[in-house]
């Protein structure tokens, strides 16, 4: 009796092991939320195909906490907001900067002083909320650039979009694979060391004076 006490207590404490490790797995395994204020420097590519069609550095700056956010596609980018809103530009892959403010997304091209408004809240160009990735499909671990990230996957309207982040949140990589043909990607690989929580000064998300008008060639949805 007292030897099928202790197998019983013993197999309790396994079973209560296992349940632990299963509730810790299930919470792991949950879509995270953003912070709601971040900055982060990245590198970013662009494909067709096996074809490569662009990369270049940038940053993301957000605060959602005051419904701002600035995401700048530097030297060399082809990103397709900046691309194709009519702006009289030199050079149209030269630095862009995308302005959010609490209504409207801007297009910002800063060494040529030139930006026009590109959409609103009607065509959902909004600073995205910390919460987008909620309801996500847990992809598992993968190794990036030499740590071990955790990815989750969502569909968008007109994208499948790919988010990993190492344990402690800080972000390893963003892409999206279009849905349609001919189902360009687009990877963002953020340099992890540059990942900082500290408040972002306003003035990162000031919108020029000059950006007075609606760009000529709006950004519609898909």
């Amino acid at each position: 009796m007292a030897a099928f006490g202790t197998i019983t207590y013993a197999a309790l404490i396994v079973i209560s092991w296992c349940v632990g490790l299963a509730s810790l797995t299930r919470s792991l395994e949950q879509p995270p939320s953003w912070p709601t204020t971040f900055s982060v420097n990245f590198h970013e590519d662009h494909w067709v195909w096996k074809v490569h069609l662009a990369g270049n550095a940038g940053a993301w700056h957000y605060d959602y906490s005051n419904k701002v956010a600035r995401f700048d596609h530097l030297q060399g980018q082809i990103d397709n907001f900046c691309h194709g809103r009519g702006l009289r530009l030199k050079e149209w892959r030269g630095d862009c900067h995308l302005l959010f403010n609490t209504t409207d997304m801007f297009v910002h091209y800063p060494r040529e002083r030139q930006c026009c408004r590109a959409c609103g809240a009607a065509e959902g160009c909004t600073v995205l909320k910390p919460t987008w990735m909620a309801g996500a499909k847990y992809l598992g671990t993968e190794n990036i650039n030499g740590t071990a990230c955790q990815g989750w996957e969502t569909d968008g309207a007109a994208a499948t979009d790919r988010w990993y982040q190492a344990t402690d949140g800080t972000p390893c990589q963003y892409s999206e694979t279009i849905k349609f043909w001919p189902h360009s990607s687009h990877n963002i690989t953020f340099n992890m060391s540059s990942f900082s929580l500290d408040p972002i000064p306003t003035s990162v998300f000031d919108i020029p004076g000059y950006c007075d008008r609606k760009c000529p060639f709006p950004w519609r949805p898909i």
